[in-house]
């Protein structure tokens, strides 16, 4: 057997163990004449097609020489690549974002509603809790003296357009006025036939009754304006009436909820005088604490954010959407700073109540410009 045979049975021993000891090839390989190459681990075209050219009566029986150490570094590699990360640290993806900590969710605007006008409290339509939208009925002011006046009113002014529309007098003004124009015509006309015919005291006469029917048709159209100047007072009176009563009636300018009631039914309330206090749902405030070296303050304003907490009935995660509002400049220990956000709220699925609500344990995050954000969906169904 010659010397090349003996390293090929050698090679061939070593690829059915397989690499599980790399360094027994370099052995095997030093064992070698130096007129033979050592076989290098190459998958080319080029290495696969050189092994063929060795011929020998016992090489019919040996098996084919692949590249299994090729084979097995390859694997290695790729698990390598699958395991650990790369040198360089990943860039954030778009569902990513800061934390923010101590969430407190607030009402984002509360009022007291006052009464505009002195009264007794006829009827109270809300309890403390209640949910209430805006142009609810919350109270009504006892009006039935305000009705009464409203009434007066609008008799006060169909008298007064009935008294536009009688033209009577200026009718009869103008027709007098014909009457003495014609009269003074026919007297001159004598005259002018007949010389003396027609005494000049009797023209002066007919003169002075034209000029008086000329005052009397214009009497009769300034009565007509002043006529028409009192059906607007009386109209303005009504309209008064009408705003006062709208006045009496007490309706809610948001959406939101009865936070507490001051005044009670048959109670008296005077103008100005707080009857509810309000609070808004739609729209809700949360302050947080933010650290400078997750976001600062110059980044965190006017940034995107995302808040999520379960359902204590159902168990199920909920999303709002939301935007940081204000930064405040005043920096506390450990570099944090606080925040406020304004988160816009949405209705439960009975479209009566409201998701989110004050004092709600929430997580919130925030989408700096770091983190490749443009916008956040609310999502009341699945995890952003």
């Amino acid at each position: 057997m010659s010397v090349r045979e003996t390293a090929l049975k050698i090679c061939v021993l070593m690829l059915s163990i397989g690499a599980a000891a790399p360094g027994v090839w370099a052995d095997r390989v030093g064992d070698l004449p130096d007129d033979t190459p050592p076989p290098r681990a190459n998958t080319s075209p080029a290495a696969a097609t050189s092994a063929p050219a060795l011929k020998s009566t016992d090489m019919a029986t040996e098996p084919k020489i692949t590249s299994p150490v090729t084979i097995t570094q390859t694997e290695s590699v790729v698990g390598q690549s699958l395991t650990q990360p790369p040198a360089t640290q990943p860039s954030r993806d778009l569902g990513s974002g800061v934390k923010v900590q101590d969430c407190a969710v607030r009402f984002a605007e509360e009022l007291n509603l006052p009464s505009t006008e002195a009264g007794l409290i006829a009827e109270l339509s809300v309890t403390v809790g209640q949910p209430i939208g805006a142009g609810d009925a919350i109270a009504r002011l006892d009006d039935r003296a305000l009705k009464i006046r409203s009434r007066a009113a609008l008799l006060r002014l169909a008298s007064a357009q009935e008294h536009v529309k009688d033209d009577v007098e200026l009718r009869y003004a103008e027709t007098a006025r014909a009457e003495a124009f014609a009269e003074l015509d026919a007297s001159r006309a004598i005259h002018n036939e007949s010389s003396g015919a027609m005494p000049l005291a009797n023209l002066r006469r007919l003169k002075l009754a034209v000029e008086r029917a000329e005052l009397e048709v214009t009497r009769a159209q300034k009565a007509a304006k002043q006529a028409q100047i009192e059906v607007d007072l009386r109209a303005a009176d009504v309209a008064i009436l009408d705003d006062t009563m709208r006045r009496y009636a007490l309706s809610s300018p948001i959406s939101g909820v009865v936070l507490q009631v001051f005044k009670q039914r048959g109670e008296w309330v005077a103008s100005g005088e707080a009857v509810v206090r309000l609070a808004r749902l739609d729209r809700l405030q949360v302050q947080a604490l933010m650290s400078s070296d997750q976001c600062s303050p110059n980044e965190c304003l006017n940034q995107p954010l995302s808040v999520n907490w379960t359902d204590p009935i159902s168990g199920q995660k909920l999303y709002l959407r939301g935007r940081v509002t204000s930064v405040q400049p005043q920096r506390l220990a450990g570099g944090r700073y606080r925040i406020q956000a304004e988160v816009v709220n949405e209705r439960a699925a009975d479209g009566k109540s409201w998701l989110l609500h004050p004092g709600t344990e929430i997580e919130m995050v925030v989408y700096p410009p770091k983190g490749l954000i443009s916008g956040i969906v609310a999502d009341r169904s699945a995890d952003p």
